[in-house]
């Protein structure tokens, strides 16, 4: 069976797209890039979601190699953070180190809170974005990479509620008036920026038939 490696080490983002691709009915074998090994760390430099999911795919593709995976695959990775209307789009591709490089969430959220408070914004349009790059290598040694997107627009707002979600989900508020981090996992799937990107890649591998 052909894999499907996801370029994160994460069991649940791993999960997650296994039940997705399975109840798809598409005949790949969902894999985690550390079931090869140890994955090389990955300096996402580029000024975009889209360069630096592409950036990351790439990388794990030759690392792939190296470690003799299998010829035929698909590996999938992605980028994805928040971008705020009233901070000029930040924190955008920075959105995981907002208050520098080891931060946590609880650091990025206060970075956060500081950010609106220093322009006296209470509330702020926004928007989640992910962006997954998926590469195909095929058979006679071709790659072909195929880009996907996911959009989820929120307000931002400087007091946080709920305790669901990660990141900046406390902070985000729908026209409801609940956060993401009020949501369960299940009604955050069905609208995020994460699920609409993967909704499209699981589309268009069942669309291809699960062939590279």
């Amino acid at each position: 069976m052909t894999p499907l490696v996801v370029a994160s080490s994460n069991p649940h983002k791993v999960a997650e797209i296994r039940r997705m691709v399975e109840a798809a009915g598409v005949g790949l074998d969902v894999v985690s890039i550390v079931d090869f090994g140890r994955p090389p760390h990955v300096d996402e430099t580029g000024t975009t979601f889209a360069e630096n999911a592409a950036i990351k795919a790439r990388a794990f593709d030759t690392w792939l190699t190296e470690r003799n995976a299998p010829a035929v695959r698909f590996v999938v990775a992605d980028d994805s953070g928040i971008c705020i209307d009233a901070l000029d789009g930040a924190p955008g591709v920075s959105s995981a180190r907002f208050a520098g490089p080891h931060a946590t969430d609880a650091d990025n959220n206060r970075a956060l809170v500081d950010a609106l408070a220093a322009r006296g914004v209470d509330a702020s349009p926004a928007h989640y974005a992910c962006v997954l790059v998926l590469l195909a290598r095929t058979a006679d040694g071709a790659v072909h990479e195929h880009r996907l997107e996911g959009r989820f627009d929120v307000i931002v707002r400087p007091v946080p509620r709920g305790s669901g979600g990660f990141g900046y989900d406390p902070h985000a508020y729908l026209e409801d008036g609940r956060t993401v981090a009020e949501l369960t996992a299940d009604e955050k799937d069905a609208i995020s920026h994460r699920g609409a990107a993967l909704r499209r890649m699981v589309t268009f591998l069942r669309e291809h038939g699960g062939v590279p």
